[in-house]
């Protein structure tokens, strides 16, 4: 049975569970138990009357006779761990009918002909069959209360056993019929071996032959012994779309359909302006795999990553072009396609200096972590030729910047353990902290300008900073309007494309980050030498955050 809520874990939206069998089943609580904690929790629902866990155990207790195991599991208050949803149907009611119907059914007397009580005929066992429900009264429509109301001999485990089937098939056929479920596992072992049809029955899944092939493609461990929270992941492994294209014969659910209501989980989403941006990603964080989603015309980069023994999932994105009209749509594509604990666009940017200051002054391959973000072109220009900018700062993710204030440091700048992983991955392009590109900030009169000396980068060149970030299509060269955008608003670093991400992650309630390197200083004298100086500089960094915020929910 485990096996079982593994793969309704891979396979479903949302996973309900009758209260009923929840409460009375203590084999049901163990094995939902673990199920129930961490990211998978959300993916449960009990299902009763009432609107609470607490209402239809009240009601359930009057149910039950006084003495019975049932009775003494609803007389303790009930604790809801899970969430709730109220049943639109009735079980009793469904029962009930189904229960009436069966008696003029032919099958039934030849069924229990062998095991009614001596000396009775087949009008008198009909007629005790269909006062059941009238007799029950308020009482629990179950086995136990049922058996001493038909004329079986005393003890007939067969004519239980018989009972428990149709009663069984009823209580879970109602429930089909109410949600009309799409992952319905039929051939699990029912001991007639009959089916419980759902009222979608093409949507039904073949849990035998689904089984089978997973043990036959050698997956099935695998997926056993897969951590929880990883275990929807699953879901578009290569051998188990096989396993389940093959399982499901004509009239069973298609993986495609079922793929398109699920997101793919992973630990961490990098979203990259730039090729090169990517190629750091990879080089810092380990080579991808290639992998593309229905419905979604981007293709991404899954890399697997070790923290302290345990393997992260991290996906990363590039963008077609430039911009944040772009940058918000393939945001949008991204998050509808992956399911990210976090979200961080990694990349290069242009830098806003203040070399009047040494502490807050912004150099050549500093890396400035976003605290929030600011749209730079959305503005009105006032007829005396100034410029508003009309835009309000959004903050970014509170848990990225919880874990940037504890790794801020007043002697250091910042936690220094990012840089041996951008010393090891400086050596895949034969880069040294000691031969680095000249740093030039040039002033109006196009003279170099001095700047202070910061004890900090006697430790290492590059400071971590910890501020705006403005984002803007238009590419800025403009020392004058980047001055003023330091002044005005605090920016301390340029780009194209994180107010696009912004955007996406407002409307779909994610929390977005922002790591990016400074490669320019915003004015006319561009070039590409420190570009990927300032990309392997961002994803270094990142990478430290990543582990940082991995180690403080462990």
């Amino acid at each position: 049975m485990e096996l079982a809520v593994r793969f309704a874990v891979i396979l479903g939206s949302r996973i309900l569970v009758p209260a009923a069998s929840y409460q009375e089943s203590d084999i049901a609580g163990r094995l939902l138990k673990p199920f129930l904690r961490g990211d998978t929790a959300s993916l449960f629902k009990l299902l009763g009357g009432g609107s609470s866990l607490e209402e239809f155990r009240l009601d359930k207790l009057e149910q039950y006779r006084r003495g019975s195991a049932q009775h003494r599991v609803y007389s303790k208050p009930s604790r809801q761990n899970v969430g709730w949803e109220r049943r639109k149907r009735s079980a009793t009611h469904d029962i009930t009918s189904d229960w009436l119907l069966e008696a003029n059914n032919e099958g039934l007397y030849a069924r229990f002909h062998a095991l009614k009580a001596d000396a009775t005929s087949d009008l008198e066992f009909e007629r005790a069959w269909r006062d059941v429900p009238e007799r029950l009264g308020k009482d629990a429509f179950v086995v136990p209360h049922v058996t001493g109301l038909l004329p079986i001999k005393a003890g007939n485990m067969a004519a239980e056993n018989a009972l428990h089937n149709l009663v069984n098939r009823y209580y879970f056929g109602s429930y089909a019929k109410d949600y009309q479920a799409s992952a319905v596992f039929q051939n699990m072992g029912i001991s007639t071996g009959e089916v419980i049809p759902s009222a979608k029955p093409r949507d039904d899944i073949d849990f035998a032959a689904l089984l089978k092939q997973c043990r036959s493609r050698g997956i099935l461990a695998e997926i056993r012994d897969c951590p929880i929270e990883k275990l929807e992941t699953m879901a578009f492994h290569p051998s188990f779309e096989e396993a389940f294209r093959f399982s499901q014969t004509d009239g069973y659910a298609s993986m495609t359909e079922i793929q398109k209501t699920l997101r793919y989980k992973v630990d961490l989403a990098i979203l990259t302006a730039l090729p090169k941006e990517r190629e750091a990603v990879e080089v810092v964080f380990g080579k991808g795999r290639d992998k593309q989603f229905d419905n979604d015309p981007h293709v991404y980069k899954l890399i697997n990553y070790e923290i302290d023994g345990m393997v992260k999932e991290i996906a990363v994105a590039v963008l077609a072009e430039m911009g944040n009209t772009l940058s918000g749509v393939t945001s949008t594509d991204f998050m509808r396609s992956i399911d990210a604990t976090h979200t961080i666009m990694v990349g290069i940017a242009g830098g806003c200096p203040l070399p009047t200051n040494a502490q807050e002054d912004i150099r050549l391959g500093d890396v400035v972590i976003g605290q929030s973000i600011m749209e730079i072109d959305f503005l009105k220009r006032k007829p005396d030729g100034s410029i508003e900018y009309r835009d309000s700062p959004q903050k970014v993710s509170y848990s990225l910047t919880q874990m940037v204030r504890n790794l801020q440091s007043h002697l250091k700048g910042f936690d220094t353990g990012w840089v041996s992983y951008r010393n090891e991955a400086f050596k895949a392009y034969g880069l040294s902290t000691d031969a680095l590109p000249p740093d030039v900030l040039l002033g109006a009169d196009g003279e170099p300008v001095v700047r202070l000396s910061d004890p900090r980068r006697l430790m290492s060149p590059t400071v971590v900073h910890f501020g705006r970030v403005g984002a803007g299509d238009t590419l800025l060269k403009d020392p004058v309007v980047r001055d003023e955008l330091r002044a005005k608003y605090g920016i301390l670093a340029v780009e194209m494309e994180s107010a696009g991400l912004r955007d996406a992650g407002w409307s779909r309630s994610q929390e977005i980050g922002v790591v990016r390197g400074i490669v320019d200083y915003c004015d006319g004298h561009k070039d590409d030498d420190w570009h990927i100086i300032g990309a392997l500089n961002a994803a270094a960094v990142t990478r430290l955050l990543f582990e940082k915020m991995i180690a403080a929910v462990k």
